[in-house]
C-alpha cells in the first residue's frame, strides 16, 4: 500500500472511532450528541458532548464532556433519576419515559450556553474568590441546566486551561 492509502485509511478508522456508539463495561450508549459551543470565546470550534449510558431510560448514567482545543476541559455528572425526580406519572410507561428522556438530553444540550457573568448573581450566590484567581478576570460564564433544576456556572481559565466552578444553584 502506498503511504497515501495508508494515512486514508488511518483517518478513515479515526472517524469511524470518533462517531461509533460508545461503550463502559456492560453498560451501552442510549443516547448521544455533540455540539460546537465557543467555550472560551476564542474558538468557536469547542464542542460539547453530551452522553447517557445505559439500557433503560430510567437508569442512565449521564455526561456532558467540555472539550478546547479537542481537550477535555470539564466533566459533568447526574443520572436520569435525577432528571425524573418530578415526572411519576411517567414511571408506569417505558415509552414515555424514553421519549421524555430523549426530549430533555436534547433540551439540555440545546441550553448550554456561553453569556456575560452577572455579577450581581455572583455576589449573592457565587464563590467570587474562584473569579478573583483567574487572570485576565473572565468577563463570560458556560451555564449548564440539569437534573430538575439544578444549574452549574463554569469561567475558562486560561491558566490552567480548563473550566471551573464558581457557582452552582437549585
Amino acid at each position: 500500500m502506498s503511504r497515501h492509502t495508508v494515512l486514508i485509511a488511518l483517518a478513515l478508522a479515526t472517524l469511524a472511532a470518533a462517531t461509533a456508539p460508545r461503550s463502559q463495561g456492560s453498560q451501552a450508549a442510549w443516547y448521544r450528541e455533540s455540539r460546537l459551543l465557543d467555550i472560551t470565546g476564542a474558538n468557536p470550534r469547542d464542542s460539547i458532548v453530551l452522553s447517557a449510558l445505559g439500557r433503560r431510560a430510567d437508569s442512565l448514567a449521564i455526561t456532558m464532556t467540555f472539550y478546547v482545543g479537542g481537550v477535555v476541559t470539564h466533566r459533568q455528572r447526574w443520572t436520569s433519576e435525577d432528571e425524573l425526580y418530578d415526572a411519576d406519572s411517567l414511571r408506569t410507561s417505558p415509552a414515555r419515559v424514553t421519549a421524555f428522556m430523549r426530549h430533555r438530553l436534547d433540551d439540555i444540550l440545546a441550553m448550554v450556553k456561553r453569556e456575560a457573568i452577572n455579577r450581581e448573581q455572583v455576589r449573592h450566590m457565587g464563590d467570587g474568590a474562584v473569579l478573583r484567581r483567574i487572570v485576565p478576570r473572565p468577563t463570560h460564564q458556560v451555564v449548564l441546566s440539569f437534573a430538575f433544576e439544578t444549574s452549574t456556572f463554569l469561567v475558562w481559565d486560561p491558566a490552567r486551561r480548563r473550566l471551573v466552578v464558581f457557582m452552582e444553584c437549585c
